[in-house]
């Protein structure tokens, strides 16, 4: 429903959500800048993480990261950290075996702006699930989705979720 092509088939994590506005990252759009060149440029050594850099919006902004690593950075919710710290990036990057997505830009809402996008029917909604996050980016949406519609059919028939249509 939004003209706006930068958030066309794009899952969004909202990490902030109040009354000043609102901040997320785009979970669905790999670029073709590698976390390992751009640290290798920055501090002159490769890092053990072999990730690729994520679109997180069309505002521009410090490197950030999304993870699971407790106490590196501010937490979003459900066990969710994000970080822009250059100290917290480094440790995130030596450690592979942490769930990460890292992200260049972000998406940014002012004062009511998203709560507007909301009613105009611009979005659709589903509770976090990891596998949103850190999962594959060529199937988040399509999972995505199939998340929020599950969820309609079960606020009209609560049964809905409980039936496997590829039994029919």
């Amino acid at each position: 429903m939004l003209s706006d092509q930068n958030f066309f088939r794009s899952v969004i994590y909202i990490a902030k959500h109040d009354a000043e506005g609102a901040f997320g990252l785009i979970m669905n759009r790999p670029t073709n800048l590698r976390l390992e060149d751009v640290i290798e440029q920055a501090r002159g050594r490769r890092p053990d993480r072999l990730d690729a850099i994520y679109c997180g919006g069309p505002v521009e902004g410090p490197l950030l990261a999304l993870h699971t690593a407790e106490n590196l950075g501010d937490q979003c919710e459900g066990g969710i950290w994000l970080t822009s710290d250059d100290d917290h990036l480094m440790l995130l990057c030596d450690r592979p075996h942490v769930p990460a997505r890292f992200f260049s830009g972000y998406s940014g809402w002012g004062s009511g702006q998203l709560e507007a996008e909301l009613k105009a029917g611009g979005w659709m909604l589903t509770p976090c699930d990891p596998k949103h996050l850190f999962g594959d980016p060529d199937d988040i949406w399509e999972s995505a989705v199939k998340c929020c519609g599950t969820a309609v059919l079960q606020s009209f028939v609560p049964i809905a979720g409980c039936v496997d249509p590829e039994t029919n």
